[in-house]
């Protein structure tokens, strides 16, 4: 099911003018109709499907132009450290910033419930936050803005004279012969055994990050009583069992050489400054792939977070369908493919699914409705943002529904959103807009707000006005 960016653009025109449409998802039809359409940040939509078949199903999705400079993608660890969990509101809420505004996310790793660390590996801004090698897939933004989807490898060596050690991972619980690092995001202290040797190294010249060779100082001898104090200017080196040999040999004052590279399945070298796990890949070049027995959940219905690109690698998808519910029942990973490929996707990864599952907009809150009824913590979270100045000014106007059918007899009073030049919502319902529409259609009334329809049955158009701004929308009359 292979659906190119060109052929995206017109099916989701089609779609959005007509009242509904047929997919057909895993051999079986389903009807499909748009309930809203609206942007919700630069160059970004939020689409809003209910598809009835086999099961009745509620999705929501984003899409947006990775081409806008002023759009950057980040990964957000829970409240920044590893052993902790926090809604994706709240990830959002506590970076945004008059320079980055966190206008979008949605939660992401697959995560352990008890202590809140994801099960994969991740990378903020370049800073390898938890790394894991495990066959788990990863979502990575190279340096080049363009999306990745694989199993990638990241491989931390460090060189000491003669002597050079691979490192096992990052932040992550040691294991029986194993060379970790540990940074301030771990904790106060490595929470290692004793017979664990540990040195605190410093930067001489930069933090350690992905694609970079740098320079560290050890700062301590190495010690053998576990728990080492994690430094907050620097990190903690532990080896356990046959890679402790490296770190016993080193001495305070020790310059250490520590390379990061990540490389994806075909062994091609990359740079990404963002990388967050999830698994499977669903799509992979617009053909649904067949993991059902990789995780037997992957067969159930349940509610489900993707994140997907078209071919071109410049649209990006995130889409929730959600589940456990009589209105919407959830789907398989097969039928998410599926969606995936309807809104345009041409590659697709599955995250985190289940009463994780929450799509966020900072002007509208949450987007879906969590299965658990409410937002539910996570261990992190996907985010779209907007690189741009704090501006409240109303520099266009739109109605909050892209299309709207009523009674012949029942009033409108409709909702207006304002964005400011950027495209950022900045007002949910704008006062002082004065509406008007054809004869046909109705009068105005309540000073300028309100829709009083004749009852002439068809399509006509409403109009708002506010100031030099006008905005209109489709009026069906039943």
């Amino acid at each position: 099911m292979k659906r190119t960016a060109l052929y995206f653009i017109f099916a989701i025109a089609t779609l959005i003018a007509s009242a509904s449409t047929e997919w057909t998802l895993q051999g079986k039809p389903y009807t499909v109709d748009t309930l809203n359409h609206i942007n919700v940040g630069p160059s970004t939509t939020l689409t809003s499907l209910r598809l009835t078949g086999t099961q009745n199903l509620n999705v929501f999705y984003t899409t947006t132009d990775l081409t806008n400079p002023l759009i950057e993608m980040e990964v957000l660890k829970a409240k920044d450290i590893i052993y902790a969990r926090q809604e994706v509101s709240g990830m959002a809420l506590d970076h945004d910033s008059d320079s980055k505004q966190y206008f979008l996310g949605v939660n992401a790793d697959f995560f352990n419930m008890r202590r809140g660390n994801s099960i994969g590996s991740q990378i903020t801004d370049g800073e390898l936050v938890y790394v894991d090698n495990s066959e788990r897939t990863q979502w990575a933004i190279s340096d080049d803005r363009l999306p990745i989807m694989d199993c990638l490898h990241i491989s931390c060596t460090a060189i000491a004279g003669d002597k050079v050690a691979n490192i096992s991972g990052v932040n992550k619980v040691a294991t029986t012969n194993s060379l970790n690092i540990f940074t301030p995001r771990y904790g106060a202290s490595t929470d290692t055994t004793k017979n664990t040797y540990e040195v605190a190294i410093v930067p001489v010249d930069a933090p350690i990050s992905v694609g970079k060779k740098v320079k560290m100082k050890v700062a301590s001898a190495p010690a053998t009583g576990g728990n080492m104090t994690i430094p907050a200017n620097g990190y903690i080196l532990s080896g356990t069992g046959t890679d402790n040999s490296f770190v016993k040999a080193l001495s305070q004052g020790d310059i250490i050489e520590i390379t990061t590279t990540i490389s994806t399945s075909k062994g091609q070298n990359i740079a990404p400054t963002e990388v967050v796990s999830g698994y499977p890949v669903i799509l992979s070049n617009g053909k649904v792939t067949n993991p059902v027995d990789i995780l037997r959940h992957l067969n159930g219905l349940h509610p489900r977070t993707a994140v997907g690109n078209d071919k071109t690698g410049t649209k990006l998808v995130i889409l929730i369908v959600d589940g456990r519910s009589n209105d919407s029942e959830g789907c398989t990973s097969k039928v998410l493919a599926d969606i995936m490929s309807y809104a345009g996707c041409d590659d697709a990864m599955n995250l985190d699914g289940g009463g994780s599952s929450e799509l966020y907009v900072r002007s509208l809150g949450i987007c879906n409705v969590p299965s658990d009824g409410k937002e539910r913590t996570v261990a992190n979270g996907l985010f779209a943002i907007a690189k741009a100045p704090v501006d409240n000014e109303i520099a266009s106007i739109a109605f909050a529904e892209f299309r709207k059918t009523i009674d012949g007899k029942d009033t409108y009073t409709p909702v207006i959103y304002g964005y400011n030049k950027y495209g950022i919502i900045v007002d949910k319902d704008v006062k002082g807009v004065k509406l008007s529409c054809p004869r046909q259609l109705g009068k105005i009334t309540q000073k300028g707000t309100t829709l009083q329809p004749t009852g002439n049955k068809g399509t006509h158009t409403l109009t708002a006005h506010f100031g030099k701004l006008t905005a209109s929308m489709p009026i069906i009359v039943k």
